[in-house]
Parts: C-alpha cells; structure tokens; sequence
C-alpha cells in the first residue's frame, strides 16, 4: 500500500511538472541587425515599431536588442543572418541582390500592405526568402520618391533630366536614364557637398528624409510627380523561427503584420509635414517633367525593378512574381 502511494505521489508530482512547464511563460531574446543607424527616421518609423509590438503583445516575453552597420556594415548583413549570428535583420532587398533578388521586385507594387498578404505577394516571397533559410516577417511601406534639382526642368515632353547629373542607386538607375539623365552613384551622405559644389545637378530621394539632410539649402526645385515607393523588410533566422513554440511564432508574425500598418500611418504623416516644410520655410519650388516623363514615369521605375529582380534570382522567378502582381492588379 505505501509503495502504491509512493508511485501515485511521483505520479502527481510528474503531472504538475509537466502542467507547470507547459503553461510557464517563455522568454526570448532576440538579436536584430538594422541596415541603419539607430535615430534614422526608417529605424524610428519601422524597426523600433516592431520591437515596441513584439515586446507589448508578448507582454514583455520577446526582448529584442538591436545592432546597426557599426558592427556588421548594410551590404553584409544577409550571411550573418543566414547563419543564425543575428535572430532577425532589418533591411532592403537591394542590399543582398547579390545573394537574392527578387525581393526588388515588391517595390515595383502598390503600397498596400493588406492587399500584398491577401493576394499571395507576400507568400511568394517568403517561398523564396526560406529556400535560403530566411523568413520574411514584414514588407513595411516607407515612401515615394521626389528629386530635388539645382535648376528647373525645361523640357516639354521627354528627356527631363537630360543632360543633368543626378545621384543613383542600383533601384533608380533605370528611371534616370530613362528621363535622360546621367546616374552618378553617391551615398546619402555625400549628397550635400555634392550638390553645393555642382558635382550633381539633382538628387532622388524618398518624400522623408530631404528636410533632416538639409538639401533644401543647396537645391532650389521640387520635381512633380512623385513617382515609386521603397518598402523596408524584416527579415529572420528561418531555424530561429522554426525552433519557437506556434504562439511564439503567431506573435512574430502578427508583429509583423501590425507593424506594417504602422508604417504606413507614420510615413504617410511625415510626408505632409516634410513636404509642407519644404515648398515653405525650406524655401522650394516646384518644377515639373515633361508631359511624357510625368506619363510614363512609373513605367520607368516599375520596368527597371523587375528586370533587377531578376538578376540573381533568375528570370523566371521574377517573371513569376511578376504575373502574380499583375493578375492581383497590384502592377503594371
């Protein structure tokens, strides 16, 4: 009898354990590597968003502490992520192309978040992303594009930007060209000095960011229309991800998807401010493309993201993509 209450004894005591493991809350620190310095406006709007969402519906369970391009620089960020070094990264496609580069492509779309999940866009590119051992948990909407120029545009139909030399990147080198212009490759940073000393003639940029670069002090125009948008991503470590319980993993991607509301809600306010201090205090005015330029201009972004997504992802997975958004109604 007392080895029978013995058993039933350890038999109660193993069942509590087991109760008390299950329903004892989790705990987890992640590690996130950010593109950007910490007080840049996209890590404001966007990556500490995220963490203020994940932190709040897990009820302070997920800690996340970040790290910027000081410890791993914006270009090499994608390995050290693939390779667990880092939880989850804070990123742009354009910055790992040379790995993969069909994430470009989403840019060439409509800034609808919902829309992007709803039509499968989203999950195409997560496919993708996980075949590198990546999981994509956010497309956050960031902006359009304005050019600030020197001088105003003078040209009628096409050819805005002829003769001018205007900063590039890999994303608006196809859109400048094809307005005429002559891409000359420069960090944000060096815009400034740039443009003071006519280096360059004008700069692209997205409608947040001008005002805190002060370029409104070394340019004189606003060119219309606005044309394109960047979305940022967040990217994680896929076994990080698969090694979390599925409430674990629901509270990441439902931090994902709120977060990418929020973007477009803090970005969207931005823009009216930054704008309205621009074409005011900032002293700006605006000047216009031609007829077929101000047509055609998302046409010229679109076409030039498209034929990048394909560059290392192949030509077949971009066209994929591609018909995916068209049939969504999501892309031209």
């Amino acid at each position: 009898m007392k080895r029978l209450q013995k058993v039933m004894v350890v038999a109660i005591v193993a069942m509590a354990l087991v109760v008390g493991l299950s329903s004892a809350p989790f705990a987890a620190n992640l590690r996130m590597l950010s593109a950007y310095h910490e007080n840049f406006i996209f890590n404001v709007g966007i990556s500490h968003k995220f963490i203020e969402n994940l932190e709040e519906m897990s009820d302070g369970k997920f800690k996340v502490t970040s790290n910027g391009p000081d410890v791993i620089s914006t270009f090499e960020q994608f390995q050290p992520l693939q390779a667990g070094i880092f939880d989850l990264n804070f990123t742009h496609a354009t910055y790992h192309t040379g790995t993969i580069s069909v994430g470009v492509g989403m840019d060439a779309t409509l800034v609808d978040p919902v829309k992007r999940r709803e039509s499968g866009l989203f999950d195409f590119l997560d496919k993708q992303y996980q075949k590198l051992g990546v999981k994509l948990v956010a497309i956050a909407p960031v902006a359009p594009y304005h050019i600030v120029l020197r001088s105003p545009i003078t040209a009628q139909t096409s050819g805005s930007l002829k003769g001018l030399k205007i900063r590039s990147n890999p994303s608006l080198q196809n859109t400048i060209l094809a307005l005429g212009g002559s891409p000359v490759t420069l960090a944000g940073g060096e815009v400034y000095t740039a443009l003071q000393r006519g280096v360059i003639d004008g700069a692209p940029w997205t409608m947040v960011g001008v005002k805190d670069f002060k370029w409104y002090e070394v340019s004189n125009y606003l060119v219309r229309p606005h044309f394109g948008s960047i979305s940022m991503m967040i990217i994680m470590n896929l076994d990080k991800y698969n090694s979390l319980s599925p409430e674990e993993q629901n509270l990441i991607v439902d931090a994902g998807r709120k977060t990418e509301l929020d973007s477009l809600e803090f970005f969207n306010n931005l823009i009216e401010e930054e704008v309205a201090f621009l074409l005011g205090e900032g002293g700006l005015e605006l000047t216009y493309m031609g007829s077929e330029d101000a047509k055609n201009v998302e046409k010229y972004w679109n076409d030039g993201l498209w034929e990048m997504a394909g560059q290392t992802s192949g030509k077949k997975i971009a066209d994929e993509f591609r018909d995916l958004a068209v049939k969504a109604g999501m892309t031209r």
